[in-house]
C-alpha cells in the first residue's frame, strides 16, 4: 500500500512512503486464497504478489526473501482466522504447512537477531501446553509475526505483545490493532512494562544465543529472557517456552539456573523436540519445550526432564498429561495502553542533604599500590564487566559483592 504522495510522482523515494505492514497484509490476503482452496503456494505466486504489492522486484531492491516469508506466515494466521482450528489440529496444521515453500534464505537482520519464527504445528502445541482460556492475559515477549499470539487469540485471551524488530512491529500493528505492543529488549521486559500489569500466561520463543548490540554468541540470552518473563508473570501463572535443546535441566551448565528458578516457579516438563519441526523454516535444529508454573517447587532439585528429542505426535501425547493450571491470582490482568511503558524518570528525586557530624571520625591511612594497566587486560564483549579496580591494588580489600 502506498500513500497518495507517492502516486503523484513526488520527489520522495517510494520506500519512505510504503506502508510495510499493510503491504505484507495485502500479500497475505492474496496468498490465503490458495491455502483455503488447499492449493500449494508456489514460489512463482509468492514472487508475483510481492512484486505487485511492493511495487518492484527483489532484484530492484523493493523487497527481500525475508519479507516474502513474513507474508507467508501472515497468510497462515489469516487462514486460522477464517477457518479456525481444524479437527485433528496437529495433523491438519502439518498438512497446511506443507503447502508453503521452504524458507531457504536468510537476511542479515534475521541472523543477527536470530529471528526463527515458530512453525505452525509447534505453535499449536505451545499454546496447548499453556492451557490458554478466555480469562487469560497472554504475553508474547518476542512476538515476531504473531504466530503464538494468534493461537492464544483463538482461545479468546487478551494479548500483550513485544517485538524488537521495527518491520515486524508494523506487521503486528496491522494484525492486532488495539493490542498493547511494545518494542523493547525482552531480556529486561519486566523492567519496562507498567508496574501492576501481570500476564497470567507467557508464550515465548526467544533468541537462543543473541542479544541486541552484542556481536558474539551469548548463551545467557535464553535464561535472561525467561527470567525476566517469569518475574513479570503473575503468581500461579504458566510460562511455556521454546529454546535450543542445549538449554536443559539435564545440561550441567544450566542445571543451577533451573534449580534457582524452582524456588519460585516449578518446572512441569522439559522435553526435546525433533529438528524436523523446523524443516520448513530451512533448518533442522533440535529445540526444547519447557513448561513452568509460577508456584514454588517442593523440592528444588527435582526437575522433570526428558533428554531425548520427540516427534510432534509424541509431544502432543505428553502435553495431554500435563497437570491443570495452578490457581493464579486474578489481580490486574487487563491489557494496558502501549503508551504506559515504564521509562526511567526524567525528574530527579530531591535528596535531603545530611547535616555534618559534630565529631570527626577516626581517620585510617589507606595503603594501596599503583599497578600498570594495558590493553591486553581490556574490556570484554559481554554485557557487563566484572567489577575490579584497574589501576589500584588496595591492601586487605574485600572482594566486590
Amino acid at each position: 500500500m502506498v500513500s497518495l504522495i507517492a502516486t503523484q510522482g513526488c520527489l520522495f523515494d517510494l520506500q519512505t512512503v510504503l506502508d510495510y505492514g499493510q503491504s505484507i497484509l495485502n500479500v497475505a490476503h492474496a496468498l490465503v486464497k490458495s491455502l483455503i482452496e488447499n492449493r500449494p503456494l508456489t514460489t512463482k505466486l509468492l514472487q508475483s504478489q510481492m512484486n505487485r504489492h511492493f511495487h518492484g522486484t527483489a532484484a530492484e531492491g523493493a523487497w527481500q526473501s525475508k519479507d516474502a516469508y513474513e507474508a507467508l506466515e501472515v497468510a497462515l494466521i489469516l487462514y486460522l482466522r477464517q477457518k479456525g482450528l481444524p479437527q485433528n489440529p496437529l495433523e491438519q496444521l502439518q498438512r497446511l504447512e506443507s503447502l508453503c515453500p521452504t524458507h531457504s534464505r536468510r537476511s542479515e537482520e534475521q541472523i543477527q537477531l536470530q529471528q526463527f519464527s515458530t512453525p505452525f504445528p509447534l505453535a499449536y502445541l505451545v499454546a496447548l501446553a499453556g492451557q490458554v482460556t478466555s480469562n487469560d492475559l497472554v504475553l508474547e515477549p518476542s512476538a515476531g509475526t504473531g504466530i503464538l499470539a494468534q493461537f492464544a487469540f483463538l482461545h479468546g485471551a487478551s494479548l500483550m505483545l513485544n517485538e524488537l524488530a521495527q518491520d515486524r512491529t508494523k506487521i503486528l500493528r496491522r494484525l492486532f490493532p488495539g493490542t498493547p505492543l511494545f518494542c523493547v529488549n525482552a531480556e529486561q521486559i519486566n523492567d519496562y512494562l507498567a508496574g501492576q500489569t501481570k500476564p497470567s500466561v507467557v508464550l515465548m520463543n526467544p533468541p537462543f544465543s543473541s542479544s541486541p548490540k552484542v556481536s558474539d554468541r551469548n548463551p545467557d540470552a535464553t535464561p535472561r529472557h525467561i527470567n525476566s518473563a517469569l518475574q513479570r508473570l503473575c503468581d500461579g501463572g504458566r510460562l511455556v517456552t521454546i529454546t535450543a535443546n542445549w538449554f536443559s535441566p539435564a545440561n550441567p551448565s544450566w542445571r543451577e539456573t533451573f534449580v534457582k528458578w524452582q524456588e519460585k516457579a516449578r518446572v512441569l516438563m522439559s522435553v526435546g523436540v525433533s529438528g524436523q519441526a523446523y524443516a520448513k523454516h530451512g533448518t533442522t535444529i533440535e529445540t526444547r519445550i519447557t513448561v513452568i508454573d509460577k508456584v514454588p517447587a517442593s523440592k528444588t532439585g527435582d526437575i522433570p526432564c526428558i533428554r531425548e528429542t520427540l516427534e510432534l505426535p509424541e509431544l502432543l501425547a505428553l502435553i495431554g498429561q500435563l497437570p491443570g493450571r495452578s490457581q493464579w491470582k486474578a489481580g490486574i490482568v487487563k491489557a494496558v495502553a502501549a503508551a504506559k511503558v515504564v521509562k526511567l524518570p526524567t525528574k530527579r528525586t530531591t535528596v535531603t542533604q545530611p547535616e555534618p557530624s559534630a565529631e570527626i571520625p577516626d581517620v585510617v591511612v589507606l595503603e594501596y599500590e599503583v599497578v600498570e594497566w594495558s590493553v591486553t587486560d581490556g574490556l570484554k564483549d559481554s554485557l557487563y564487566e566484572t567489577y575490579r579496580p584497574q589501576r589500584l591494588l588496595i591492601k586487605d580489600a574485600l572482594p566486590h559483592p
